[in-house]
């Protein structure tokens, strides 16, 4: 079996990172045509054609390797709750995460997560709330739940609840875990949860004066 090394990952996701898609798709088959089963390489191809647009396309290899292992694999169930969610197959996509979150017995973090937006597509906002504070117990440094977590407060009207997140994020920047966004981004969205919140204290301190 070859091996995908660090270097071509690296080159790969600079390609990615700057929109080089079909360069990045030349270099993975070149190197699946070395290793057509390589696991690794079929997920970047799955990356790569989402990050086109291209959903059905990207569907193929996951739907491969899914079959490979018998659809008892959760990151291919994670993956394809991705792509389904992306076509608004929102009962499909809702299947393949309960099935990846038995095969995790509910311990990670991302997968229940992930859940707790699939109950908010279905109208259950207090759903969305309970599992992303689950995800957050489980890890306590991950972006997305913090930023999810910020974000639903507002919406509730918990405001008291936003700042202290918004406090905690500060506090623990540095230890702040990401996957797929760079720790500027949530810098961006907190300072604009920020805004909002000053925002809106203002307006409340007129209105109470007029």
């Amino acid at each position: 079996m070859a091996y995908l090394s660090e270097n071509l990952v690296d080159e790969i996701e600079r390609l990615k990172d700057t929109g080089k898609f079909d360069q990045a798709l030349a270099k993975i088959n070149a190197f699946l045509s070395t290793d057509p089963t390589n696991e690794d390489a079929l997920l970047q191809v799955t990356d790569i054609q989402y990050r086109q647009g291209e959903i059905h396309k990207a569907e193929k290899a996951i739907d491969f390797l899914n079959e490979r292992k018998k659809n008892n694999d959760p990151l291919g169930l994670y993956i394809k709750w991705v792509l389904a969610m992306e076509k608004t197959e929102r009962k499909l996509a809702k299947e393949y995460l309960q099935k990846a979150l038995k095969l995790t017995e509910w311990k990670n973090h991302e997968i229940v997560r992930c859940y707790g937006v699939t109950e908010f597509w279905y109208g259950n906002r207090e759903k969305w709330i309970e599992f992303v504070e689950d995800a957050f117990d489980m890890n306590k440094y991950d972006a997305e739940s913090i930023y999810n977590l910020v974000e639903l407060y507002l919406l509730e009207g918990k405001t008291w609840k936003a700042k202290k997140m918004i406090k905690y994020f500060y506090s623990h920047r540095d230890d702040v875990q990401t996957i797929d966004k760079d720790i500027s981004y949530y810098d961006m969205k907190i300072l604009l949860f920020e805004k909002y919140i000053a925002s809106d204290m203002i307006q409340s301190r007129t209105n109470s004066t007029t």
